[in-house]
């Protein structure tokens, strides 16, 4: 027997023990996966598609991490193409900016995933698809890592991603139907998966969800989402996607978000292969709006009344506040100027600072000026950093009823 015979035999095994529904797992029959992910038949095979111009957009510093997971081996060819896809996403983030880390099988350490997680816009998948109950109505959700299986538990436990972070997963049940199905699952067994397969990532608080056959699937729907559409027409711009099989329905455990689910008569029956979930109208521009500093004054003023020995007002409190996104603002401050007192010198918003004159000629009239800088020190990039509040304290040989109240002018 030729070396082609024998390499065409196992593949024909390996799908043929797949469609039937043998697991491969370490721990015994469950949890488990296929031995094979879903794929379009050889006949719908697409071409790769060039990575696109940068499209310019008021984004801040975005992270994306990309993980593959063993499929048939660490090296198998199977793997390899899967990998290669997700370099195809790869190359698009970072064409439009975006920060990349890579967790490709073996190098697949969870510990180092959610570290490398910790604020991250896109989370990319591709790999085996995790089931933890017997078919054909299976409990869904997870990863298939090197000698680890993630379920949705720990992806709640675990992942600490960035607010309206978007995710893309491509395995079996991802999008609703996998390799153990031999016959339609029908819509409402679609949509259970499709549902509970995403349910962790919206628990955490993702915004968007997309689970697609196709390999480059991952890459033209980031092309799509940077190129200024929604969430929405991204999934509905990916040629896979048919306005006239598409069923539209809410996701039922996050019911604010809608849930579409997608098909194709692929080998005699209807296969469920292409799915969105969450916020169909909102773009990475509202998703991702940068922070920026505001609520900080441009200048604030003190007077002193010498007749009076009266001082008005006798402190500032300024607040400064993230008026961009909801993060939180880490800030500092600097002081010009050595006839007030200002503190704290550093927190986080919400909190407040003041200011205080504390060391002035009570019997001179005098304008003493000064100033206070507030400076982000983290997020990076946060527009409106840094502030300078101009001071100015007037020292006036007059009562209080006489003189100007404080001025006060907000940005």
């Amino acid at each position: 027997m030729t070396a082609s015979r024998i390499r065409t035999l196992i593949a024909l095994l390996v799908l043929i023990l797949g469609g039937i529904g043998i697991v491969a797992s370490a721990d015994g029959p469950l949890p488990g996966t296929a031995l094979v992910p879903p794929r379009p038949p050889i006949s719908e095979a697409i071409p790769p598609v060039a990575v696109a111009t940068p499209q310019i957009q008021n984004l801040p510093p975005l992270k994306a991490v990309l993980i593959v997971g063993p499929i048939d081996g660490d090296y198998g060819g199977w793997t390899t193409e899967e990998k290669e896809n997700m370099d195809l996403a790869a190359a698009e983030l970072e064409a439009n900016g975006v920060t990349v880390h890579r967790f490709y099988t073996p190098n697949n350490d969870w510990g180092q995933i959610t570290q490398a997680a910790e604020g991250a816009h896109f989370l990319f998948y591709r790999g085996h698809g995790v089931y933890w109950s017997s078919p054909p109505h299976p409990t869904v959700g997870g990863f298939s890592l090197k000698g680890h299986m993630v379920s949705s538990d720990e992806i709640r436990q675990d992942l600490h991603l960035a607010s309206n972070a978007i995710v893309m997963l491509y395995g079996c049940f991802t999008a609703g139907t996998s390799s153990i199905d031999s016959t339609d699952i029908g819509i409402e067994e679609a949509r259970r998966r499709v549902a509970q397969y995403s349910d962790p990532f919206f628990d955490v608080g993702a915004a968007g969800y997309y689970a697609d056959w196709f390999g480059d699937s991952f890459q033209m729907f980031v092309r799509y989402l940077f190129q200024g559409k929604t969430l929405g027409k991204a999934y509905e711009s990916y040629f896979d996607f048919n306005p006239s099989t598409v069923y539209r329905t809410i996701h039922p455990d996050h019911t604010q978000l809608a849930l579409w689910l997608d098909k194709d008569y692929w080998g005699g029956y209807w296969q469920y292969n292409n799915a969105f979930a969450g916020l169909p109208d909102e773009t990475l521009e509202s998703l991702f709006t940068p922070p920026a500093l505001g609520n900080v004054p441009d200048a604030l003023s003190f007077t002193y009344s010498i007749p009076d020995r009266q001082l008005l007002p006798t402190a500032h409190r300024v607040t400064p506040l993230n008026v961009g996104n909801s993060d939180s603002l880490n800030w500092s401050l600097t002081r010009a100027g050595n006839w007030f007192t200002v503190a704290p010198t550093g927190s986080s918003t919400p909190a407040s600072f003041g200011i205080t004159p504390t060391t002035f000629a009570t019997g001179t009239v005098r304008t003493y000026t000064g100033a206070v800088t507030v400076t982000v020190t983290s997020p990076a990039g946060t527009a409106g950093s840094p502030h300078r509040i101009g001071l100015t304290l007037r020292v006036a040989n007059a009562p209080v009823t006489f003189v100007h109240l404080p001025l006060i002018l907000r940005n």
